[in-house]
């Protein structure tokens, strides 16, 4: 299968699609669950052969409110899609993303003809997380803050959108996994995970350089320079310089950090020297001690003492662990 023909079978009527052409009626090809007044798509009937499942919506009539036993990701391959996700009306596009957590309540609106969505499933455990574990990759404190902020509902409705419709390298990437599902041959479930990796690197790099969607989450969109500037200048940072290079007096700038991101600058010091060890512990062979002193750590021993507190393991045993 090459591009001309995805593009062929994915804008095809499939037999579901041609009955909900001539009654506008929705038809589940499985069997849901239903809870009260909810219903509720189950995870046991796509796992049988991968932890990792897709399929094309159906077009021409309303998918109604439900939730999943499983994560979901939405991808526009064609057209838009109108969904209320937890009461709230959302317009998609081509291109974009939607990541659903499970339990997540959504309704998709009847698509037509020129619309396609696509969704990859996964179980929960299986990606609980893949993207959370790229995020760790290249983390930081802003990446704490913005999957934070995604993520923050008491009820757990979680779901993120990804304006991701610039990012040639990943539509490239999103045809090439839908032709190994699709069109299987040897090899195509390694490439399949293999693709999904990339796909969430993808992913977490569009979520932490939407800068609309920061400017969101926050009160203040000040809130994200100060970020980067401790992320930058970490290892020798004072309240008082940092306070003098925004123009705030130190008790004002304490109170901001702690009221938008619950921590004190102290606590987005240690955290980002974490950050910092961990990245140098699974992509470089230095010394234990130099990662210390690297990572901005006045000794190896309270590097040792604050890394075990927080990972709940030795810096030695977290890379053998990870690598």
């Amino acid at each position: 299968m090459n591009f001309e023909e995805l593009d062929q079978f994915l804008r095809a009527h499939d037999a579901i699609e041609k009955q909900q052409r001539i009654n506008h009626r929705n038809i589940n090809d499985i069997k849901v669950h239903r809870q009260q007044d909810k219903v509720i798509m189950p995870d046991a009937p796509f796992f049988s052969q991968n932890d990792i499942f897709i399929n094309k919506h159906h077009r021409f009539a309303e998918m109604p409110t439900h939730t999943h036993q499983f994560i979901e990701l939405n991808y526009i391959y064609s057209g838009t899609s109108k969904q209320i996700i937890n009461g709230k009306e959302y317009i998609f596009t081509q291109g974009q993303f939607c990541l659903f957590d499970q339990h997540t309540s959504h309704s998709i609106a009847a698509m037509g003809e020129n619309d396609i969505l696509l969704n990859i499933i996964f179980r929960s455990e299986t990606v609980k997380t893949t993207f959370i574990k790229t995020l760790e990759s290249n983390k930081s404190i802003v990446s704490d803050f913005l999957l934070s902020a995604a993520l923050s509902s008491s009820t757990k409705d979680h779901f993120i959108r990804f304006d991701a419709q610039n990012n040639d390298h990943l539509q490239l990437v999103m045809k090439l996994i839908f032709i190994e599902f699709f069109d299987p041959k040897d090899y195509s479930n390694e490439m399949i995970n293999h693709y999904l990796a990339v796909i969430f690197m993808e992913l977490a790099r569009v979520f932490h350089e939407n800068k609309e969607y920061q400017t969101r989450t926050s009160e203040n969109a000040t809130l994200f320079p100060m970020l980067e500037y401790i992320e930058n200048n970490y290892k020798t940072l004072t309240l008082a310089e940092m306070a003098t290079h925004f123009g705030f007096n130190k008790n004002y700038l304490s109170n901001k950090l702690r009221k938008e991101t619950g921590k004190t600058l102290t606590d987005l010091i240690s955290q980002q020297k974490l950050h910092h060890a961990t990245h140098l512990l699974l992509y470089t062979d230095n010394k234990l001690e130099d990662i210390a002193e690297e990572a901005g750590y006045g000794s190896p021993s309270f590097f040792f003492k604050q890394f075990k507190h927080h990972y709940h393991m030795t810096p030695k045993q977290f890379r053998e662990q990870n690598r």
